[in-house]
């Protein structure tokens, strides 16, 4: 007989530990307070625009490989298309861009290279540049703990073009955290697993699909078809301790019993659950949970009169917009021709009104693309998500409140990008998460 788990919460990091816990032997059972899986990484039909619509797109990479790995198991590793190289259009105005593309070199020179023969585009110093990265990357740097991206690139004298250019959209595309607050020490790790490892560890993989599509669908019904359940609509409000160890769950409805709960909960929803459920030896972890913060990230949604004639991905320069996309099955599409443009660490946009951002967007796209949202490429129909809480601050802070996969409570784990992965809170952090509660799980029955 399989011994039952309960997982609280069913975004990816939720949906992955359960698809490792049916791996190793256990049956899930998964509890989501809304109607929708899959959380912050997920599709939905808008029904004021009357179009299916991701709720973020998210940036995938070939490094990714618990992600790779598990897709592979469920079956929608097909939906994904992995670029043969690296490759994105950088654009500062319409007479200004090129396309990025790494050369089949052992890293880091496959960038070098490709970087050479655009050096007037980018108008800084390759060599300042190629120093930096093998004094402090190609070495090993243990001074960074502590310090903010800002603070380390200001020591090591990279200037503000190079900042501005390189260094302030990788951050925030990769921690979601502006630089002068971001870890020095999670960038550098993130940039030596995603693009100096190794070239094939450095492609995209660009969603041929929408996200529910490839992630929640497929995930869900490998869960079911392998003994797990899915409970929506039924959030966890407390839990009940009793010698040490909690015992039940307690819902809207009823208290369920199960001998090991995993929280996949983001930290301010686990935060009001605790609060709840005045358990002694968990009010620790209530406070680190409390001392998070969170950046949003912005997507504008477009559909145009007309294509855009570029390749995609775009990496825009010196933009409020750090990324645009094509949604999938573009060329299906006999009416409209749907965009995706995202604002990470979007702070200063979060609360601004919709009208605000579209004008912000029209001048931007103008301005980059010298195209006109009013005139032969109009907007037909748009939709703005806004995720406010989409991953917590990055910071050299927060890297001390990141939790362990065990607790206090024996038979109590967590998972979820907020936890001690290692790695920055994204899709893979997600992912890798829910394995690793498993696994911690498991050693504590030997």
């Amino acid at each position: 007989m399989q011994k039952e788990i309960i997982i609280i919460g069913g975004g990816l990091a939720g949906l992955s530990t359960a698809i490792h816990a049916i791996k190793k032997g256990f049956r899930p059972i998964i509890f989501e307070k809304s109607r929708h899986l899959g959380g912050r990484t997920r599709s939905f039909y808008s029904s004021d625009i009357q179009e299916t619509i991701d709720n973020g797109q998210h940036v995938i990479l070939s490094v990714y490989h618990e992600t790779i790995k598990l897709l592979k198991w469920i079956g929608s590793i097909k939906k994904l298309k992995i670029q043969t190289n690296f490759s994105t259009l950088f654009i500062k105005d319409p007479q200004n861009k090129f396309v990025f593309r790494t050369v089949p070199l052992p890293a880091p020179f496959h960038f070098f290279l490709s970087l050479m023969f655009k050096k007037n585009f980018m108008n800084i110093k390759l060599s300042s540049l190629f120093h930096f990265v093998q004094k402090n990357f190609l070495k090993v740097n243990n001074q960074l703990k502590d310090l903010t991206v800002s603070e380390w690139l200001n020591q090591c004298k990279q200037g503000e073009k190079i900042q501005k250019f390189l260094w302030e959209p990788l951050t925030v595309s990769i921690l979601n955290t502006p630089p002068h607050t971001a870890s020095a020490q999670l960038l550098r790790k993130a940039v030596i697993m995603s693009f100096l490892n190794s070239r094939k560890d450095a492609r995209l993989a660009l969603p041929k699909a929408w996200l529910s599509e490839i992630f929640a669908n497929p995930m869900e019904k490998f869960i079911l078809e392998n003994g797990g359940s899915i409970h929506r609509l039924t959030p966890v409000l407390k839990f009940i301790e009793s010698d040490d160890q909690i015992i039940s769950i307690v819902t809207r409805k009823e208290q369920i019993q199960s001998p090991w709960i995993i929280s996949t909960l983001p930290p301010y929803a686990l935060a009001q659950v605790l609060k709840k459920s005045k358990i002694k030896q968990l009010e620790p972890l209530l406070k680190q949970l409390l001392e998070f913060y969170y950046h949003p990230i912005i997507t504008i949604n477009l559909f145009l009169s007309k294509p855009i004639e570029l390749p995609f991905p775009i990496s825009p320069v010196n933009s409020e917009i750090h990324w645009i996309f094509q949604h999938p099955y573009q060329e299906k599409s006999s009416k409209y021709f749907g965009y995706a443009l995202v604002i990470s660490a979007a702070d200063k946009w979060a609360w601004q009104s919709s009208e605000s951002i579209l004008q912000m967007v029209k001048f931007e796209m103008r301005r980059l693309l010298g195209i006109s949202l009013d005139g032969e490429y109009s907007i037909r129909k748009y939709k703005i998500v806004k995720e406010k809480h989409a991953t917590i601050a990055q910071t050299p802070t927060s890297l001390g409140f990141r939790a362990q996969n065990t607790t206090p409570i024996k038979n109590f784990f967590l998972a979820g990008d907020w936890t001690d992965t290692g790695l920055p809170a994204t899709i893979e952090g997600a992912i890798l998460s829910g394995k690793l509660a498993i696994e911690a799980l498991s050693r504590s029955q030997l």
